[in-house]
């Protein structure tokens, strides 16, 4: 087995809340990791001091087997543990005087078929430039929408607005609130897939969406567990709705094919509260 080989040192002076440089030594020198790579924000080279640490370990078979005890390695080489938590072979851990967010993930020699998120990883140690040859061999997916995708989704939204409706009026609000705020969010994942990015939630909104944009789903976010805020969040809900259906369909260059009487949409839901 040659010497590990360096193929990246990330810079340490990335506006990171802490000095990666002796973390990165103790790998470079622990003969029971194999290879590390940087991915998420680390590997894209934009990660500034208020990101997480993404951090994956190849380790020697015993390392693996100790996975507790390697874990705890690796953290404490990165400051203090304050708090962690299991992730199957990981953990997201806090550490250091920051209380830095890491998720750190082990894994076995024989793994080397990498998924196509880790495109953009980084690589610090490298044994045999084997993670050099596995991540040669990624390739990065673009985020996609299909027609059939972007019709459910819009016809899930649809639903909503009777279903939410329902809840609401018994007084079950808080169902409601919630039904409102989670659809609102389904709705900005589908624009913003359109748009060629994988938001995870809301993360994003600040970038990808215009300020009208930022109106309309603010104007559906529910500002109080009230009969009557739900009302017209769930009414804001649905211009939202009928935005992202708007720009589905022109992003995809067709019709979704989604027939809806919509004032009758709207007299049915008015009625609901005047049983």
């Amino acid at each position: 087995m040659s010497e590990p080989l360096e193929v990246f040192e990330y810079s340490s002076d990335h506006a990171l809340p802490m000095s990666l440089g002796p973390f990165e030594a103790a790998i470079k020198s622990n003969a029971r990791v194999l290879g590390m790579l940087y991915t998420g924000s680390l590997g894209r080279g934009s990660a500034d001091r208020f990101s997480d640490l993404d951090i994956d370990l190849w380790v020697t078979d015993v390392a693996f087997t100790q996975t507790e005890s390697t874990l705890h390695e690796i953290l404490s080489s990165l400051g203090t543990v304050h708090f962690s938590y299991p992730r199957g072979a990981g953990c997201t851990a806090f550490v250091g005087e920051e209380w830095q967010r890491v998720d750190l993930w082990l894994h076995q020699r024989s793994e080397e078929n990498l998924p196509s998120e880790y495109a953009q990883a980084r690589i610090l140690k490298d044994t045999d430039q084997f993670l050099a040859h596995a991540l040669a061999a990624v390739k990065e997916e673009a985020v996609a929408v299909s027609w059939k995708q972007a019709r459910t989704s819009i016809e899930e939204a649809t639903d909503s607005q009777i279903y939410l409706s329902l809840h609401n009026a018994r007084g079950a609000i808080w169902s409601a609130l919630g039904e409102v705020s989670s659809r609102a969010m389904e709705l900005y994942v589908l624009l913003a897939a359109l748009r060629g990015s994988r938001s995870y939630g809301y993360r994003y909104v600040e970038h990808l969406l215009l300020p009208e944009e930022q109106v309309l789903l603010t104007q559906s976010w529910p500002t109080s567990p009230s009969q009557q805020e739900v009302r017209r969040a769930a009414h804001a809900l649905w211009h939202w709705t009928r935005y992202v259906w708007q720009e589905a369909e022109r992003c995809l260059g067709r019709s979704l094919l989604i027939e809806i009487d919509e004032a009758e949409l709207l007299l049915a839901v008015d009625r609901i509260y005047h049983r």
